[in-house]
Order: structure tokens, then C-alpha cells, then sequence
């Protein structure tokens, strides 16, 4: 089978989704947007980073130059080409 592009990107490149996630100092729940890292907490005003979420650069070998060609076309935010960086060298 031969595809046209890799077809984990869907999910690096995808719509935008809402993740939720509690404040570890107040518990408000923040809402995060999927191509955000951090957020402000409503209530308390501490800065809360949002945790990872799987994909394919947790275990495919090309993750790196994946990440690299997609930044360098401008297909996702550097706040996102950093995180999945760290998170592909969690794995390699």
C-alpha cells in the first residue's frame, strides 16, 4: 500500500481540538486549545503546561525529520515543534 504522506501527520497537523485540564494549585479546570502548550489558570493565575499527548513521534524512527519538514513549511507552531521534539528523544 503506498500513501501520499505519512498518515500519522493527521493528528500533528489536524483541527484544532479543546484538551481540559485541572490546575495543580487551585484544581479550575483550564482549557487548552491541541496546537497550545500553556495556559494561564483563570483563577489563580499560575501558568500551567499542558501534558503531551501520544502520536506518532513516540515511536516512528523519522519523527525528527518529519518535525523538521514541518516547521520548516510553517505547518505547526514552534511551541508545538518543541514539545514533540522532546517527546520524540523520550523515544529514539
Amino acid at each position: 500500500m503506498s500513501f501520499k504522506h505519512c498518515p500519522g501527520i493527521r493528528t500533528l497537523t489536524g483541527p484544532v481540538q479543546i484538551i481540559t485540564r485541572s490546575c495543580p494549585s487551585c484544581g479550575e479546570e483550564i482549557e487548552f486549545f491541541s496546537d497550545e502548550t500553556e495556559a494561564k489558570c483563570p483563577e489563580c493565575g499560575r501558568m500551567v503546561h499542558r501534558e503531551a499527548t501520544a502520536s506518532c513521534v513516540t515511536w516512528c524512527k523519522y519523527a525528527i525529520k518529519c518535525i523538521d519538514d514541518l516547521e520548516k513549511r510553517r505547518l505547526i507552531p514552534i511551541s508545538r515543534v518543541e514539545e514533540l521534539k522532546r517527546l520524540a528523544k523520550k523515544n529514539e
